[in-house]
Parts: structure tokens; C-alpha cells; sequence
């Protein structure tokens, strides 16, 4: 039964003996892999509850179900909550936690301690999964087209658009049909004009709304009030073929490589401690290993010598975070021809627990990537 103390609002109260005669205080905040977020980000919604318990619950502690179908997402997280400011657990699934899962020691007490105020559900509960999926990417991505929601959320384009509608009735996200600005919320379209970014295509995009970016918020166990920054891209890049790539990546690999299963994905992702961050990453599992994909698009507005420089970076931080993390990689690296050519001396050492993927980044293109080769880099 869902419960609140103080603005947050937590999806049960359980009190745990653990030991004889010895019960915890602990508030239940599960954590799902497929709702937008990536783990480093999640963990940032967990430490948004703490505040409420430190100050309203002396003594509680935080159960954290990872629901995850691998260990990668679930290691993320909790290695991300291991300072918490309070005693929490991190599991692997819903088996209850012992002693040893706390992050600390949390306080016990003489007898089973009672719950939270009883709350109702939130109103996202009355959505279809589809429409939640979206509801949540949009609030992550601000503005998109349809297709970039339907790739971050893996559903075909017709299905996606039926989920928007249905969050469009619900007041969550408006529709712009005849409208140039879709990145208003970066730059003003005064702005954009003295830069010269006019566009010659106007393609309908879904913006979110206020109601619908607290829904969202509340859905992800965001408290009432609390500031949440990461919930966007690390990157607010203006619509841009860069940008579009990024976005279409979970489906763009989902599709070219079928004997993959794609978990989730994310576009413009932040990793904790890398300077060099990828501009999209997929997680899943191929030929029966997990992998992380990463993808780096490269516009090619710098020199060949500094594509160069730039994918030497972003190839040794990727490939040193997948050895610390003990996961396979796939790096993929999108460009226009010459861009390729510029980079591709990047990847002279590839190890045997990663593959390179250099193809190009046109639409034409899109789903289609050639077969990776541990140990090796594939050229288009």
C-alpha cells in the first residue's frame, strides 16, 4: 500500500526482524530499468526521499528493489547509493533484504513499527505502459519528434503516437503541428533567427506540459517540491541530425542487430566520474553476454585532427568504464564518410571483450549497422 511522510511518497512500509525480536523502519522505493532513467539518475530520485525520512522518521531506512534484468543496472545503482546520508539497501529483485545488504546499520527497535499516511495511487496508475513509457521520455527529452520517443521506448511509430494521444487527452503533453521551434525552451525563436538556424522541413513534434512533467516526476518517486535536474539529457543540443541519431539509438540497434536484446537505452547519458560522456547508450545482452552499446555520433565540424583526438578520448573511456564495471562493449561510431575515415585510426587496439563499429549516420542508414567482432573494429 502506498505510503507518504512528508512529501514523499514510498510504495510500502515493511518492518524487518533482523534479528530475534528486532524490527527495522523501513520505507520500500523500487527502482524499474525500463522508465527513462539510467541507473545514476535513479539513484538521484532515491536520494530526493531522504531528506523527508531524516527529518520526519529518526531511525527509518530505505529498502531499494533494483527490478532489472541483469546485474550491470543493479551494480549502478547501488554502488551510486553507498555514501547515502541514511542506512539503505540495494536488491537485486524483491527478496527482502538482511543486515548485510544496508548501506549501514540501520536502527532497530523493540517492536514492528508502524507505516506511513496511506495515499492513493499516483495518477499515471490509470495509463496504459505504452503511454507511461512515453510520458516519461518526453519528460526526460522536453520536446521530440514521435519517432525519437517510439526509438528511446522501443515501439513502432503507430503505437507510440497512440500512447501520445492519450497523454495529449490527459493534458500532459501538447501537439505542435505547424510549428519551426521545436528547442523554444533552449533559445527564443529571436535567437535561433540570428543564428540562422531556420529549418525548411516542419515536422509535428509533443512538448511536455507542467501537468505532465509532474505526473512524471511523481511516477519516478520524485517528492512534491524537491529539485530533480537529472532528469534531462546532459547535453541540450538543438535539433540536429547529431541530436536525432542520439535519440534514435535504443531502436537504431535494436533493429540492426536482431539477435541482441536491447534492455533499455538512453540518449545524452552523464556518467558519474567520466569527463567524455557518450552521446547514447543501450544496454542488453548479445550472444548470451552482457553488453553495454555505445554509441558516439560525430557532426564533423571540427578537423580531421581533432575527430581524431576526440575518438582516441571517448574510445579509452569507454572501453576503461566497461573493464571497471565487467561488461562487454560495443562502441559504434557514426559520421559522414570523411568523418570515418578521420577516426577510424582510433581503434588500432581493440580488446577481446570489445568491438568497434564505424558506419555511417544518414538516414538511409538507419537500423542497419554491420555484423561487431570482438577483438576487432568493422569499417564501413
Amino acid at each position: 500500500m502506498p505510503v507518504r511522510v512528508g512529501s514523499a511518497v514510498f510504495e510500502d512500509h515493511v518492518s524487518i526482524e533482523l534479528v530475534p525480536n528486532k524490527w527495522t523502519d523501513t520505507f520500500i522505493l523500487p527502482i524499474r530499468h525500463n522508465l527513462a532513467l539510467p541507473p545514476w539518475d535513479n539513484a538521484e530520485v532515491v536520494k530526493t526521499v531522504m531528506p523527508s525520512l531524516i527529518k520526519l522518521r529518526r531511525g527509518a531506512s530505505l529498502w531499494v528493489p533494483v527490478m532489472a534484468p541483469e546485474k550491470w543496472y543493479f551494480e549502478e545503482v547501488k554502488y551510486a547509493l553507498r555514501n547515502a546520508s541514511m542506512p539503505v539497501a540495494v536488491t537485486c529483485g524483491r527478496n527482502q533484504p538482511e543486515i548485510l545488504d544496508f548501506s549501514r546499520p540501520p536502527a532497530v527497535y523493540d517492536a514492528p513499527c508502524r507505516g506511513g499516511v496511506p495515499v492513493d495511487l499516483p495518477p499515471v496508475s490509470d495509463l496504459s505502459e505504452n503511454a507511461l513509457q512515453c510520458l516519461l521520455v518526453v519528460a526526460r527529452l522536453t520536446s521530440a519528434y514521435t519517432n525519437e520517443v517510439a526509438s528511446i521506448c522501443m515501439i513502432e511509430d503507430r503505437a507510440c503516437r497512440t500512447a501520445l494521444w492519450e497523454l495529449e487527452k490527459c493534458g500532459y503533453v501538447e501537439y505542435h503541428q505547424n510549428d519551426t521551434y521545436i528547442d523554444s525552451h533552449l533559445s527564443s525563436s529571436r535567437q535561433r533567427s540570428s543564428k540562422g538556424e531556420k529549418k525548411e522541413d516542419i515536422w509535428p513534434y509533443w512538448r511536455m506540459r507542467r501537468p505532465g512533467l509532474s505526473a512524471a516526476l511523481r511516477a519516478w518517486g520524485v517528492p512534491a517540491g524537491a529539485e530533480f535536474g537529472y532528469r534531462t539529457e546532459r547535453n541540450r543540443l538543438l535539433d540536429s541530425v547529431h541530436r536525432r541519431r542520439s535519440r534514435q539509438w535504443p531502436k537504431w540497434v535494436s533493429k540492426a542487430l536482431p539477435h541482441a536484446e536491447i534492455y533499455a537505452g538512453w540518449s545524452e547519458v552523464g556518467i558519474p566520474g567520466l569527463k567524455a560522456n557518450p552521446d547514447a547508450l543501450a544496454w542488453g545482452k548479445i550472444l548470451g553476454l552482457e553488453t553495454l552499446f555505445w554509441l558516439e555520433v560525430e557532426s564533423g565540424h571540427s578537423s580531421r585532427n581533432l575527430i581524431l583526438d576526440k575518438t582516441i578520448v571517448r574510445w579509452l573511456k569507454a572501453t576503461g568504464y566497461a573493464e571497471a564495471v565487467g561488461v562487454h562493449l560495443i562502441f559504434v561510431f557514426l559520421g559522414m564518410p570523411w568523418v570515418r575515415d578521420a577516426a577510424r585510426l582510433a581503434f588500432m587496439d581493440v580488446p577481446r571483450t570489445s568491438a568497434v563499429i564505424v558506419a555511417d549516420w544518414s538516414r538511409n542508414n538507419f537500423g542497419q549497422l554491420p555484423f561487431p567482432k570482438w577483438g576487432e573494429a568493422v569499417v564501413e
